[in-house]
């Protein structure tokens, strides 16, 4: 009986003591980063393919030949919001005026994704919001190509609303960029308010 207690008792000092070292490792914010966000692009994408109601749109990178299929990382995956009422697409060289706001895959700490910037506060609210303009050939690869698809509205209220999912290598790529991590996937949501060429507003 004796021998039976001591050995409950060396169990329960072994398995708190692992339980105790599990307990105060370390796990990083950004530990497998590049594996996670492969993942999760392959994951987009296989969502985008099996969907046919017409709330996802996949766009290959400007420059690419469309003829021929290319890896999950050569496109942006656009989930509709709100389709716009207009009829006219930005050209790569205009300048657009939207609200948007940029984040990150979930993470340890940020299950929502990090947001790393965002022209707005709070919820988007296209009424009020003050459109941030931009110059459209001055944006990552997979910013421009996606926002090229999209169209304003004849009121700042009915612009199309995007959340465009942008591939670390049409992003940032292997490089650290203003705090964001080398391999992010960039997240963006996009409310495509007007747009002009340069010279004219």
């Amino acid at each position: 009986m004796k021998d039976w207690k001591s050995l409950f008792l060396l169990l329960a000092v072994l398995l708190f003591g692992f339980t105790s070292c599990d307990d105060t490792v370390e796990v990083g914010e950004y530990d497998n980063w590049q594996k996670k966000n492969d993942a999760f692009i392959d994951s987009i994408a296989s969502v985008v393919r099996n969907s046919n109601d017409g709330s996802w749109k996949r766009f290959l990178v400007t420059g690419l030949d469309e003829s021929r299929e290319w890896g999950n990382e050569y496109y942006v995956y656009c989930y509709i919001m709100q389709a716009g009422n207009g009829t006219e697409h930005p050209a790569y060289t205009d300048y657009v005026n939207v609200n948007y706001r940029g984040s990150l895959i979930p993470s340890k700490s940020y299950p929502k994704g990090f947001i790393f910037d965002s022209s707005y506060d709070g919820e988007l609210e296209p009424e009020f919001d003050v459109p941030t303009t931009l110059k459209l050939s001055d944006t990552v690869a997979g910013f421009y190509t996606a926002v090229q698809q999209m169209v304003a509205g004849t009121t700042q209220l009915n612009g199309d609303i995007w959340r465009i999912y942008i591939p670390y290598n049409l992003g940032y790529g292997v490089h650290e960029k203003s705090g964001i991590p080398a391999y992010s996937t960039l997240i963006f949501d996009v409310n495509l308010v007007s747009f002009y060429s340069k010279g004219v507003e």
